[in-house]
């Protein structure tokens, strides 16, 4: 009930969104850091695989299956390349996934934008 007093309905929030967004800024972060901190690759890692996870279900639950998503997988498979051992793999997965988030940034500001803007 205290939901729907601040405004929202529990339909209103995504679990697998929010969970996707949380591990995808959270990697921005320790992406950074696995270069000067060993801990932070396997962590970076982590949440690569529960965002790539995320993505994929909720892009199923809602049946949004895009070319987009499939581009999405590409710091996925820099992780999986790193660990098999192809060291710029992490350095693929750090850039693409940087690349995404600017991506959905901009989406979001041209969203936002066309929302707002005045009728007629």
């Amino acid at each position: 009930m205290e939901e729907e007093a601040a405004g929202f309905t529990e339909s209103q929030w995504d679990i697998g969104a929010l969970v996707h967004a949380v591990c995808g800024v959270s990697a921005i972060v320790l992406g950074g850091l696995m270069y000067s901190r060993a801990w932070a690759q396997g962590l970076f890692s982590v949440l690569m695989g529960i965002a790539a996870m995320s993505a994929i279900y909720f892009s199923w639950k809602h049946d949004a299956w895009v070319r987009g998503h499939w581009l999405a997988m590409v710091p996925v498979m820099g992780v999986i390349l790193g660990y098999v051992g192809w060291p710029l793999g992490f350095t693929l997965a750090y850039v693409a996934l940087w690349i995404a988030f600017i991506h959905f940034v901009i989406r979001g500001i041209q969203s936002w934008r066309s929302s707002n803007a005045p009728l007629g």
